[in-house]
């Protein structure tokens, strides 16, 4: 039997749980190896880490880092890009209007809110409005991407792909600001809806563990 590629991380979502429903969605066994943040000061040196670091995944062809790489390889290996330049070029768009979203959203209200590791700035309400006027503009346009498409299953083909990975984790994450984010506008809750539906996804989520970020 060939060795199962090997994924480690804390037991979150996090920078892992788009890798995670990647395999999921292939339909592919892996090594999820889940690490409790108590005790990760004590075990932290017997973990491999190129960049000292996790996520990490261990495949048949090396070690990768730094989460969005290690997506996009799992998605490419199981044809989750689509078919063409073109396609793939579309959900990296997506992956990369999004991933903007997450960087600004975590600096500027994760890092103080909810991990506690800056002050809470004194116009905080000012700058979460202006957070969730963000996600709204870039669901607008990753809308505009699918009506372009013809307005398929999900955002880019009738069967999921990266892009629609990074959405709703994305959206998964940004319920920690706004609890509403899986629904904040009408096309986001039938995403969410088709997603969610999907049996490997459901599946998938039916046994994964409950953990709040």
């Amino acid at each position: 039997m060939a060795e199962q590629d090997r994924l480690e991380y804390f037991h979150a979502k996090g920078r892992a749980e788009a890798t995670r429903m990647l395999y999921a969605i292939a339909g592919e066994d892996f090594q999820d190896i889940r690490h409790d943040g108590r005790q990760w000061q004590t075990i932290r040196a017997t973990v491999e880490m190129p960049l000292g670091q996790i996520p990490t995944l261990k495949t048949k062809d090396g070690m990768l880092c730094l989460s969005n790489t290690m997506a996009r390889y799992v998605a490419k290996k199981f044809g989750l890009v689509g078919e063409g330049l073109w396609n793939e070029t579309l959900n990296d768009l997506i992956v990369e209007v999004l991933q903007e979203f997450v960087n600004n959203y975590s600096a500027n209200y994760i890092y103080w809110k909810f991990l506690k590791r800056a002050p809470e700035p004194e116009n905080s309400d000012k700058i979460v409005e202006n957070i969730r006027s963000d996600l709204l503009k870039r669901l607008d346009y990753i809308k505009s991407i699918s009506e372009k498409r013809g307005n398929p299953k999900f955002l880019l083909a009738d069967k999921i792909q990266l892009a629609d990975v990074w959405l709703y984790t994305t959206l998964e994450f940004a319920k920690l600001g706004f609890p509403d984010a899986m629904e904040i506008t009408p096309w986001a809750k039938e995403f969410t809806s088709a997603y969610e539906a999907d049996s490997k996804i459901s599946a998938y989520l039916a046994k994964r563990p409950q953990t709040p970020m």
